[in-house]
């Protein structure tokens, strides 16, 4: 991935430098933050979290996210590592 720097003016992306051999090529814009600029809200974000939220599952294993292959596949459990 070829990352380029440039501004936006009246609709046109100005990139800071001529990149060569690039003509017709898809490119994706993001916009960075300035320094003093409040963070863009993204409600994808706020959203994925509470999907997360609602769809988790107690299961009162404290350890299974280190132990799920001997949950999962009935393996010896691991040690834990110091």
């Amino acid at each position: 991935m070829l990352a380029v720097e440039g501004t936006f003016q009246e609709g046109v992306v100005c990139p800071d430098k001529p990149i060569a051999g690039r003509n017709g090529q898809k490119v994706m814009i993001v916009f960075l933050q300035e320094g003093n600029e409040p963070p863009i809200e993204d409600s994808a974000w706020g959203d994925f979290a509470q999907l997360l939220n609602d769809c988790q599952v107690h299961t009162g294993i404290g350890d299974l996210a280190h132990q799920h292959d001997h949950y999962l596949y009935g393996t010896s459990k691991h040690k834990d590592e110091v």
